[in-house]
């Protein structure tokens, strides 16, 4: 809708105006009208208009003074000059200033009106179109060359080397301060578990939008399954505050919660750097807590050293039967410390948990699924509840839970079949863990183990080849095979659809009929 103001000294002249026009038929809509110039043109100054028309000839501000304001405000506004027979040098005037056309008061009809108003909504939807074409193309243009600078980052990054080359590729900026920022997705192993490796994906593609929609100069790579990398201008140091804005927005839009390590270098030669030491600030989540922004401490130097500690303690306290949570300050002490980054936690951490089962059992077990969870865990809060947990279960000698391979056929069998018998429903992990029997965290592993894939992704891959089957057999709604095929959300499944085979479910439609026609 298309937005008019009229102005009249004459309360008849406006009234018929207004009574003139089926407004609403037309596109347009008649937002004020006002008796003279200067009320006018306070109400233009508060809001835009698309279309003004004025009378000439008023108390305080005339139509041409009223015309020459209004266009300073507003550039592409249309004006209908409203005039008397002696106006007409005023109209002159008017239309060297740009006024589409006037209409005089006394043999003013509808139609005429109707024509006039008709050309301005023909130029305004010209103009919206050519700035449309220009803003895409320049867009168009701004993402290319976005792309090619990301191709080089992220050349730069896999062979681990500073620019040897020309650096005609990166933008002036990059030879000062910017700021180097490593993002991951909180929780992320829980949202694959939950929702599937495609559903991630999906989500740190939307965010790579949004961080070019937000942010005019920048650049964002996808570096993992579930983290990104940034790169934006430090003008004035103000980069640390627009990242946390563009955060905070991202984790309310999408109900997430990020860790982002933040530090600032200058020079292409600092890319590699930059990118090296933003994860390592970004792990430092691991030990405060996940959610935060953190900065890289230049001054504290991670011991990159396979230190192991004196563990007698800890598994003389085990052995004789003291809490658990007693036992676990002695490596919770070192570990707080932070002279050894996540990953070497978590390692002493599996070799503590598999040297208190030798000492229960006397043998050296197999603990893969146990040592999958220690090192899947985001935080040192989160390890040690499972390690807690885990070292609780020595009181009894450790078993596995399968004994032998027949039996392993046998419980993915019976998996697999309630899967396919239930696929299209609400099915879940829990759901068919309880069914097989298992922990929810051990069938996720074990499932994964045994079938190559992840729960959620294989049951996706179910429901998009059930898809695939009715969108070529009928003509049922979108919306209904989404249903049919077990997903609640159209939206969800178009872009889960589009991702696993590069088409729309419409597109598939058409193209996979119109093959079964030419083969029938």
């Amino acid at each position: 809708m298309y937005r008019v103001l009229i102005v009249d000294d004459e309360t008849a002249i406006r009234k018929g105006i207004t009574a003139f026009i089926d407004w609403e038929k037309e596109g347009l809509f008649v937002e004020d009208q006002y008796g003279n110039g200067a009320e006018a043109l306070t109400a233009l100054e508060k809001h835009s208009y698309d279309i003004l028309i004025t009378d000439i000839k008023m108390p305080l501000i005339d139509g041409i003074e009223l015309m020459q304001q209004a266009l300073e405000l507003y550039p592409s506004l249309k004006v209908i000059l409203i005039s008397n027979y002696s106006d007409f040098e005023y109209v002159k005037e008017g239309l060297k200033l740009g006024a589409v056309d006037y209409l005089l008061k006394l043999t003013m009809k509808k139609d005429d009106l109707l024509t006039v108003l008709r050309q301005c909504i023909s130029m305004l939807e010209d103009e919206r179109k050519k700035d449309s074409e220009l803003n895409h193309y320049q867009q168009g243009a701004v993402y290319l060359a976005r792309k090619n600078v990301e191709q080089e980052i992220k050349r730069l990054i896999v062979q681990e080397q500073t620019p040897l080359s020309s650096t005609s590729w990166a933008p002036a900026w990059l030879e000062h301060s910017y700021a180097c920022v490593y993002l991951m997705l909180d929780m992320a192993e829980e949202w694959r578990e939950n929702y599937g490796y495609l559903h991630v994906q999906l989500l740190l593609e939307e965010w790579q939008k949004l961080f070019y929609m937000q942010v005019e100069e920048g650049f964002s790579l996808l570096v993992a399954e579930s983290d990104m990398f940034l790169i934006l201008p430090d003008h004035d140091g103000k980069a640390e505050p627009r990242l946390l804005q563009w955060k905070q927005l991202l984790e309310k839009e999408w109900n997430v919660s990020t860790s982002a390590g933040f530090v600032t270098e200058q020079g292409t030669a600092s890319i590699v750097k930059g990118f090296s030491n933003s994860r390592s600030a970004c792990q430092r989540r691991f030990f405060e807590g996940l959610g935060g922004l953190y900065l890289k401490d230049h001054s504290k130097v991670v011991v990159e050293t396979e230190g192991h500690g004196d563990w007698t303690t800890f598994f003389e306290m085990i052995q004789s039967g003291d809490p658990v949570s007693s036992a676990i300050e002695i490596p919770l002490k070192r570990w707080k410390s932070g002279d050894l980054n996540p990953e070497q936690v978590q390692q002493e951490a599996c070799r503590l948990l598999t040297g208190a089962y030798q000492i229960q059992t006397d043998t050296e077990p197999l603990l893969t699924e146990q040592h999958d969870l220690l090192c899947q865990a985001e935080t040192l809060e989160q390890m040690i509840a499972i390690l807690i947990r885990e070292l609780e279960e020595i009181k009894t000698p450790f078993s596995p839970i399968l004994t032998n391979k027949r039996d392993d056929d046998q419980l993915i069998k019976k998996a697999l079949d309630y899967i396919a018998a239930h696929y299209t429903e609400n099915l879940t992990l829990q759901s068919v863990a309880d069914i097989v029997h298992l922990s929810k965290s051990y069938f996720s592993l074990y499932f994964k183990k045994q079938t190559g894939r992840n729960f959620v992704d294989y049951l996706i891959e179910l429901r998009i080849r059930e898809a695939k089957r009715l969108l070529v057999q009928n003509e049922s709604r979108i919306y209904d095979v989404a249903e049919a095929s077990g997903f609640k959300d159209v939206k969800y499944f178009s872009k889960v659809f589009k991702k696993v085979t590069g088409l729309t479910p419409m597109e598939y439609r058409e193209k996979h009929q119109a093959t079964r026609s030419s083969i029938d």
